[in-house]
């Protein structure tokens, strides 16, 4: 029987992997006294049921009855599947709610498909995974793709599996939070920057243009040598001298990150180089007090994202890289040979950024200064940050392990930052990480040294930092450029045509559902979605709308499938209206408010 509800089951159409599983022991399926199916385990001599022994139908409807106002757009996560009592009766109340299952054993679930069958109420639902057994690899990347496309998550465990799963539970929820806090990082990311990285690419674009990749000119001059990576955290205040030594007898590149170069430059200290991505138009005030003194020799290695007022007075040579954020560098830069310009990707701190340069460079050993991701009393900055008010420690804050044992307060932002270092650092398997940093917490992947033991035993020869006050143009193509950028202006036509298509097709949808003549709208639909295929595959869109747009594409995004697999036409047309119309609007409001600024940077390109 079990063999023919596998080649029968709608699940394992839709999931072939179930195919694939392999089912542990101890769970076994029975039938009450009132003739419903159950299942029970046995655990130290005592019998456990996955449902009510005599009434599990009224057991699921008492636990379905706690959910009464779940939101319209939530997914619903529920872990553990048993029989599926509980889902069953939860649909029931709530039939347009998607969801998935996690079932941590894999008996149980073994169990529960040879009970299903064709006719049963998982057919036809609004299914989205299924992830059974262990939280693995293979788990966390369904759970990631899952958490992608979903606009709102509600974990709904069955009542038994509390119990019986406690750990397996607690490993999933910390999971889940991780990628749900991700998210919510990143829209909110988005939702702060989106606006800004478009419109800085192109306002940075003459200084690209006017200056060297450092990547491409540092590279040979790096690999293998020492190099410092020195942040304002507090403990920086205790490696003044010997970042002066170091400095003055050439012993290792010393690059300062965000506001540290204010603390040197202060001491009379001024690093090969600093480091500055920042998208706000306020970050100038990071490397204020290096234009106000007028310094002019010390590099300053920019983000082509930076705040577009960052470079405009710099008095020192400047160097680029390009972050991962930059679309339109990244579609129209390459170099006279052909290739293009190395990414960086974008992340929560410039000393991130200045991480990936360091090993994309093969610099070995690499050196952490002031680099704490945490409090130090009462203080997370070095003295003379002029611009930078902090917040003051508090009772109610994180804590993680520290370089000396001990446990240091931190905040939420530290530790993403600390855990993007860490992920840097263990794919650089044959660099050598030091962090030096008193007080600080722990980074997975260095090893704490003092500073004054990394002078005395790793930095023996000297380093040679001439090129970096040498200027240099990109190496950039100019004729790729032009033709790029040509095809650009093409593409604003299309653009400009595809746009008032898919307004005109958006007006007969709702002329349609208007006339309720539902059996017109699927071709309707599908002319629609031939357009809007045609918009996202659209360059000029790609490079300049949808990068302001990202978080509203997101949320959109998470409503596609449930409205392509809607089989009611009118809810479907009025689906599209609502969440498409939005987004159609959106972005023309958008691009009418930066064409013009798009228009003169091509005209810039050209003359």
């Amino acid at each position: 029987m079990a063999s023919q509800h596998r080649r029968d089951n709608s699940l394992y159409r839709r999931f072939p992997r179930l195919h694939l599983l392999q089912a542990e022991e101890g769970y076994e399926l029975l039938t009450s006294k009132s003739n419903k199916p159950n299942i029970v385990t046995t655990r130290e001599g005592r019998s456990y049921y996955l449902h009510d022994p005599d009434q599990p139908a009224r057991e699921a409807e008492l636990f379905v009855s706690g959910f009464k106002e779940v939101e319209p757009q939530a997914h619903v996560i529920f872990f553990g599947i048993g029989l599926g009592y509980h889902i069953r009766e939860f649909l029931r109340i709530h039939p347009n709610t998607s969801f998935s299952i996690v079932e941590p054993n894999t008996g149980v679930m073994d169990i529960f498909l040879q009970h299903l069958n064709e006719e049963d109420w998982l057919a036809g639902k609004k299914i989205e995974e299924v992830m059974v057994g262990a939280i693995t690899g293979e788990t966390i990347a369904t759970l990631h793709r899952l958490i992608d496309r979903v606009s709102g998550v509600l974990v709904i465990p069955w009542l038994p599996y509390r119990a019986l799963f406690t750990a397996n539970l607690k490993k999933f929820n910390e999971t889940l939070y991780r990628m749900v806090s991700n998210k919510k990082d990143k829209m909110a990311i988005n939702h702060v920057y989106e606006k800004k990285w478009a419109l800085n690419s192109m306002h940075n674009f003459p200084f690209i243009l006017h200056s060297s990749d450092f990547l491409q000119a540092g590279s040979e001059f790096i690999a293998g040598k020492p190099v410092l990576i020195v942040s304002a955290g507090p403990s920086l205040n205790d490696e003044i001298e010997h970042l002066r030594y170091i400095r003055e007898n050439n012993l290792a590149y010393l690059f300062t990150v965000g506001s540290a170069v204010n603390t040197l430059v202060e001491h009379g200290i001024y690093p090969h180089g600093t480091f500055s991505y920042d998208p706000n138009e306020y970050n100038v005030n990071v490397i204020q007090k290096v234009i106000d003194k007028q310094i002019d020799s010390i590099p300053l290695i920019f983000g082509s994202t930076v705040g577009k007022h960052t470079l405009d007075d710099y008095p020192g040579r400047l160097m680029h890289i390009i972050i991962s954020q930059d679309e339109l560098s990244k579609h129209v830069l390459r170099t006279s040979e052909g290739n293009k310009p190395t990414i960086i990707n974008d992340a929560p701190s410039v000393a991130v950024i200045a991480l990936q340069c360091m090993i994309r460079m093969k610099a070995d050993p690499i050196v952490l200064v002031g680099q704490n991701l945490a409090y130090r009393g009462e203080h997370y900055y070095a003295e003379g940050i002029t611009h930078a008010r902090g917040v003051p420690a508090s009772a109610d804050l994180p804590r993680v392990e520290g370089v000396h044992g001990q446990q240091v307060v931190t905040r939420q932002s530290f530790i993403k930052m600390k855990t993007e270092m860490e992920f840097y650092i263990s794919r650089a398997k044959e660099t050598d990480f030091i962090n030096t940093t008193h007080d600080g917490a722990v980074i997975q992947g260095t090893t704490f040294h003092n500073l004054e033991e990394v002078i005395q035993r790793r930095l023996k020869g000297s380093i040679n930092a001439s090129w970096l006050q040498i200027s240099n143009e990109s190496k950039y193509d100019p004729l790729f450029l032009k033709s790029r950028i040509a095809e650009l202006q093409q593409d604003e036509e299309v653009f400009q045509t595809i746009m008032e298509q898919i307004h005109h097709a958006l007006l007969k949808i709702k002329h349609k559902i208007g006339l309720k003549q539902a059996n017109m709208l699927n071709v309707l639909f599908g002319q629609f979605d031939d357009l809007f295929a045609s918009l996202l595959g659209n360059c000029f869109f790609k490079i300049y709308v949808l990068p302001r747009q990202r978080m509203r594409y997101e949320f959109l995004y998470s409503k596609m499938d449930a409205i392509q697999s809607s089989r009611n036409p009118m809810s479907r047309g009025e689906q599209i209206l609502l969440y498409f119309g939005e987004f159609i609007w959106k972005c023309q409001q958008d691009y009418k408010e930066i064409k013009s600024d798009i228009r003169e940077f091509h005209r810039f390109i050209h003359t």
